[in-house]
């Protein structure tokens, strides 16, 4: 016997193949720019990956969301409903302490609201986010956007009925190889539906090709760019009660590994042995850092 299922007009899944693709190579351009939004914030180059659009329904994705995410709803004129952002809490916590000097390895506090300073940097990502949301939108239609409430969970900003269809753009972003955190847009398909014949049109990429005058100039300039090396030849061990005792004329004594560590700044670029060269100590490279895995 064949199974049967319900089916509700209305509510089934996207055919729109063509409103989804057009969705996805704005999301490659909109990812490049968020990728150049979070760097001067975390401090390092973070990767960002822009994921296929998809339909879903607005309950089936809220039910994903954490209670602590920051929700941020606006208005993108002329499309129709509400556009949801969301950040995520560990992000912005990571963000905050990497802003100030950190490593991005703060424990996440419980809460039920962020902070003052996190609100000033979610407003911060999520403004300049949107602003360029539009920037990318531009060669295909003129968006006016603006914020219309910014909620923490999705119980405090649901723009949406749970059956609603809308279509999910989500971005993964990561500083480091321990995390990974979802940034999320949420459109009403309805909206999209509206604009689909524009989907289609061929959408301008990023003018990304190398300037061959300016790589030479910079690659002349940093070949004159001097960087501090040293090698540490042993680390002896004192007990506190040794170190207050030291006195001129002691003597620590010492072993000196066989292969010594080159290191710039606080990496290890190669190893090597010390040895002497025209009256001069000297440190022989005998493998770089890559042939050894580290």
């Amino acid at each position: 016997m064949t199974d049967v299922q319900a089916y509700a007009f209305g509510r089934g899944e996207s055919q729109a193949p063509l409103m989804l693709s057009g969705l996805d190579r704005l999301g490659e351009k909109l990812g490049r720019r968020l990728r150049a939004l979070i760097e001067p914030i975390a401090g390092v180059r973070p990767h960002v990956v822009a994921q296929d659009a998809r339909a879903l329904e607005f309950g089936a994705w809220s039910l994903d969301v954490p209670a602590s995410s920051s929700i941020g709803v606006y208005r993108l004129s002329p499309l129709k409903g509400q556009v949801l952002l969301r950040l995520d809490a560990a992000m912005i916590s990571t963000l905050v302490d990497c802003f100030y000097g950190g490593i991005g390895n703060r424990s996440l506090p419980p809460r039920g609201e962020f902070t003052p300073t996190e609100d000033r940097l979610i407003a911060r990502i999520s403004d300049a986010f949107i602003a360029r949301l539009v920037e990318c939108w531009s060669d295909m239609l003129a968006l006016d956007a603006g914020l219309i409430v910014r909620e923490t969970g999705i119980g405090f900003a649901a723009a949406a009925q749970p059956g609603e269809q809308m279509v999910l753009q989500r971005f993964l972003l990561s500083i480091s190889r321990d995390a990974e955190w979802p940034i999320d847009l949420i459109f009403p398909l309805s909206a999209l539906r509206g604009v689909e014949p524009l989907m289609g049109a061929r959408i301008p990429i990023d003018d990304e090709r190398a300037d061959p005058v300016w790589q030479a100039r910079i690659a002349s300039r940093m070949r004159d760019i001097r960087l501090p090396a040293r090698t540490v030849l042993a680390r002896p061990n004192l007990s506190l009660a040794e170190l207050m005792q030291l006195k001129a004329g002691d003597i620590i004594p010492v072993t000196i590994n066989r292969s010594l560590p080159l290191i710039v700044g606080d990496r290890i670029v190669a190893h090597g042995s010390i040895g002497e060269q025209d009256g001069r100590a000297a440190f022989q490279i005998e493998k770089l850092a890559q042939e050894t895995g580290q």
